[in-house]
């Protein structure tokens, strides 16, 4: 009986400090947790509000640690004013360069119009904009990620792919005064709680820390959504030359957006290109090896321009600048001559650049791992759990 008393105790002992390693190594890890400023809105007016019960609490100019359940800051006859929910008639003038920090305790996150954000938001109000940043821990901010750039019905190892991946580009953005990194397609789409589910929070956990580094640096871990076949190198695209960055080929045909094509009437073409008169002829002068629109020579009207592939794909709100084009002609009415419209016909979506998405899906799918898929896309790499000394 003795002896059955101090085994008992001896296994509560060893559960104790299992529990106590365990809870301190967590806390270890949560104060390690890099902080990501994330650009979540540039408006005028906004509405922020808790979820419930739970008050919010406003530090700022005019408020110690105020209580508050909502507020609204608004242009409003040319002044840029405050007001909280339970007293609207009060309104507090904001001056230019002013900042207001938002935080609250409550796990359902802090309402910015129709979305739900963690963590603590800095307000900063200038002549022209109010920013609005959300300030959180990393992983937190991975599990929004994960869902806002990519289907969380795809494979799990295609999800810890993404992960990883955002881990790495997001950490390389750190450093910038206001915000490290913006929530839309400019850098990485981040859609706050309402992009979080079960299945990210894995991806995000069971690679918690690790990013892709070459020669012990962080990579520019671009990506994009589908190739078209063959990713692009880096220098095809923008002016830097990148190893890690070089094309290879990719998986995604299953995307069914993998072939599309765009048209556009001889009216449109007259509102695109106003300095050239329209456009009756494109002349392709390069391609990349991987036979993207590198530069061309666009004929119009009254005259001509050269413009470089990417700023044609921006102008015409192309998928991809893996396109070739045709003219046809508009019968618009008898009476009238002929007008030429365009037809695009292109391939894949994104820059071309990185991890393809839709070629992580297919790896993932045929019971590749994340590990096999990034080293497919970024040749070269090695796969770490991050470091200061990486930036």
């Amino acid at each position: 009986m003795i002896f059955k008393f101090k085994n008992k105790f001896s296994k509560c002992c060893l559960i104790s400090i299992l529990f106590i390693c365990v809870f301190q190594s967590e806390t270890v890890l949560a104060s390690r947790e890099p902080i990501i400023r994330v650009l979540i809105s540039k408006n005028n007016n906004l509405r922020i509000r808790s979820d419930k019960s739970i008050p919010l609490t406003i530090e700022g100019k005019f408020f110690s640690s105020k209580k508050i359940k909502g507020l609204t800051l608004k242009n409003e006859k040319n002044r840029k004013i405050l007001y909280f929910d339970k007293n609207k008639q009060k309104k507090y003038d904001l001056k230019s360069n002013q900042q207001f920090q938002v935080r609250s305790t409550d796990g359902r996150g802090i309402w910015v119009g129709q979305k739900r954000f963690s963590g603590q938001l800095n307000l900063f109000v200038f002549e022209s904009e109010i920013l609005v940043v959300n300030v959180l821990g990393i992983e937190k901010y991975l599990s929004s990620v994960v869902g806002s750039e990519m289907p969380t019905k795809w494979p799990i190892e295609a999800l810890k792919a993404q992960a990883i991946a955002s881990r790495t580009y997001a950490l390389k953005q750190k450093g910038n005064i206001l915000y490290d990194i913006d929530s839309t397609q400019r850098n990485q789409v981040y859609n706050g709680l309402e992009s979080s589910t079960y299945k990210t929070i894995r991806a995000v956990k069971s690679t918690r820390s690790l990013v892709l580094t070459y020669k012990n640096k962080l990579i520019n871990a671009l990506f994009h959504s589908s190739s078209g076949g063959m990713t692009e190198n880096s220098q095809d695209v923008w002016k830097n030359k990148y190893p890690y960055l070089s094309s290879v080929k990719d998986f995604d045909k299953e995307n069914p957006k993998y072939r599309w094509q765009k048209k556009f009437s001889n009216n449109e073409l007259t509102s695109l290109f106003p300095k050239i008169g329209g456009l009756k002829n494109i002349k392709i002068l390069d391609i990349t090896n991987t036979g993207r629109v590198k530069n061309v020579k666009l004929v119009g009207n009254n005259g001509s321009e050269q413009i470089s592939g990417v700023d044609l794909r921006k102008r015409l709100g192309l998928n991809s600048n893996f396109v070739r084009f045709k003219f046809f002609e508009e019968d618009l009415n008898k009476k009238f001559p002929m007008k030429k419209g365009l037809i695009v016909f292109g391939q894949g979506s994104g820059h071309g650049v990185g991890m393809s998405q839709w070629g992580a899906k297919y790896m993932a799918s045929r019971g590749q791992k994340a590990e096999r898929i990034l080293k497919h896309f970024y040749k070269g790499v090695q796969i770490k759990p991050f470091r200061k000394d990486y930036l």
